[in-house]
């Protein structure tokens, strides 16, 4: 099967870039591992917020959603991004994962768990920080008793075991689950390394 464009991933980026592939008539297809906003749906916890404001989370043709100023919620982005690809009318090809993609003559064979394409340009927006990365060492010498998590399995405090939790990192998300469980009653210890933190710009520009 050919096509012009293969386009990897429709999260935000997939969907804007099926949008302007349309607006110029190339011919594309989006494939798509799991659902429409797949990492949003399966690698996030329950009461997660974007850290940008909804003027910041516009796509390409269509206006922010509720209040410019708020936040969405992880539900609320999924709904967005699901009535964002039909009202696109985007090509997205659900459950197909990719498991290969090489050069070829013209272009690129891409090889999928439905089937292979050839297309002349591949788009990777499969989205960043998809593989989480526990030092091998330290999970090796971790206790059998104790639990692990990475912030994609964890969900909300309540299935947690019992007892207390030590965070590790302080940026935005393990300062977000820090507070979320130590709301939850739990004791709580944030383990803070070196980070910089970019500046937030409150106003719209």
């Amino acid at each position: 099967m050919r096509t012009d464009v293969v386009v990897i991933g429709a999260g935000h980026a997939g969907l804007a870039m099926s949008r302007c592939l349309a607006e110029r008539s190339i011919d594309h297809l989006v494939l798509e591992r799991g659902e429409v906003a797949n990492s949003w749906r399966t690698e996030r916890w329950d009461s997660l917020r974007l850290l940008t404001p909804n003027w910041q989370s516009r796509l390409p043709g269509c206006a922010a959603a509720g209040d410019p100023h708020g936040f969405r919620t992880m539900p609320e982005t999924v709904a967005f991004l699901e009535r964002y690809a039909e009202a696109i009318a985007a090509p997205v090809r659900t459950h197909t994962a990719v498991t290969s993609v090489r050069r070829a003559e013209e272009g690129y064979a891409v090889q999928t768990s439905r089937g292979a394409w050839r297309s002349r340009a591949v788009v990777l927006a499969s989205g960043a920080c998809n593989l989480p990365t526990v030092p091998k060492q330290l999970a090796a010498e971790l206790p059998a008793t104790l639990t692990s998590l990475t912030a994609h399995q964890y969900r909300n405090p309540g299935r947690l075991e019992d007892g207390g939790v030590l965070v590790v990192g302080a940026s935005a998300t393990g300062v977000q689950l820090a507070d979320e469980i130590r709301r939850s009653g739990r004791p709580v210890t944030l383990a803070v390394g070196e980070h910089i933190r970019m500046p937030r710009r409150y106003r719209e520009p």
